[in-house]
């Protein structure tokens, strides 16, 4: 009876299969379709748009409220069924900070699935670089670190670039792992290698199971992975796809200090994105260095009752007599309200630059 049970269920899952398969085909064939109508509609715009893409991502995840695989399971089924019917339309090339194997390069896989050609850049202002000569479609940088706190040259970078917008934000959860080239203990390690914001988020964790060893700091994980792979008894602290990328040795999984670490990273691209209705803005506002500077800022979000999810605060670059105040707010810079507050900061003085509006993280 159990066999034949069984022999029933894998018949019926062979069925469903054949279901799957003709249904992509048939989404497939509509998004070749779609994709014709905008080559003759604009010609010259992406196919990649996020606000569409994030709210057929909500549909699917608000259906799943009684399903048995997690929003996180639907989420990157189709996110690479998506990828993959975009790829007949167009092959997205994404820039990221590299080498391969780093945190950036999996956010990337996160948003845009495996059908993209990820490009790794040495710098972040090489990624701001290569989107504003137009050498790739998107970038993808890290902006903030929840125990670490802000990445001062995205903010730099964003500041500088007069023609990049920022068009979406992933949330990556981050997990380090201590790995090794070759077989050794512990207390044998020569030095732990990593980049500084590794070490610094698992420096806790360091002091108690190693102790006072030498902290070599490194432009990336993925170059430490590299860095101990080619030297002996060396440690170094990197993601999972490092480990994978270069035949590391796992020594210790999940030694972040934090279990809820995670890095913010930006989408950044030319073109704007649409109204999804749930987004989120940022700008620069550049207000004299007075006393009240910061209120003129804040009363016109409080007084239409518009959450600040961010605000970092820096003297300006380019006026010594004046402050910078980097905000991300809920709504879309075609909200009236968000529209009026805005005004209300420029007419009280600020100069305000509008990073972009895009749909919040999913």
């Amino acid at each position: 009876m159990a066999k034949d049970d069984l022999k029933n269920l894998r018949s019926k899952i062979d069925k469903i299969d054949q279901q799957l398969y003709a249904l992509i085909q048939k989404r497939a064939s509509h998004a070749v379709a779609i994709g014709k109508i905008k080559s003759k509609v604009s010609p010259s715009s992406s196919f990649y748009k996020p606000a569409r893409e994030t709210k057929i991502l909500r549909n699917i995840i608000k259906a799943n409220e009684k399903g048995l695989l997690p929003d996180a399971k639907i989420r990157t089924i189709f996110k690479e069924l998506i990828s993959g019917c975009l790829s007949l339309e167009e092959i997205l090339k994404v820039a990221y900070l590299g080498p391969e194997g780093t945190h950036s390069e999996a956010a990337v896989h996160n948003q845009f699935g495996s059908q993209v050609i990820r490009i790794p850049s040495s710098t972040i202002d090489d990624v701001f670089y290569q989107v504003m000569q137009d050498d790739v479609n998107i970038g993808v940088v890290p902006v903030e670190n929840s125990s670490e706190g802000v990445i001062n040259t995205t903010l730099n970078c964003l500041a500088d670039s007069e023609d990049i917008n920022i068009i979406g934000e992933i949330y990556l959860d981050i997990e380090h792992q201590l790995a090794a080239g070759n077989k050794f203990r512990i207390d044998e390690a020569f030095a732990i290698a990593s980049h500084p914001q590794a070490l610094g988020q698992c420096s806790k964790w360091i002091e108690r199971n190693i102790g006072n060893i030498k902290r070599l700091e490194m432009p990336s994980s993925a170059v430490a992975a590299k860095y101990a792979k080619e030297n002996k008894n060396i440690l170094c602290i990197v993601n999972s796809m490092a480990i994978q990328n270069y035949k590391l040795k796992l020594v210790k999984k999940n030694i972040q200090d934090y279990s809820e670490n995670k890095t913010r990273f930006l989408v950044i691209g030319k073109n704007e994105v649409g109204k999804t209705g749930k987004d989120k803005s940022s700008f620069l506002i550049q207000t004299p260095n007075k006393p009240g500077s910061l209120m003129s800022v804040l009363k016109p979000f409080e007084k239409r009752k518009i959450n600040l999810s961010k605000i970092e605060t820096r003297p300006s670059r380019g006026n010594i007599n004046s402050h910078d105040f980097f905000i991300d707010c809920e709504g879309h810079i075609k909200d009236k309200k968000l529209d009026l507050a805005i005004k209300d900061i420029i007419n009280a003085g600020a100069i305000v630059r509008n990073f972009g509006s895009y749909p919040e993280y999913i």
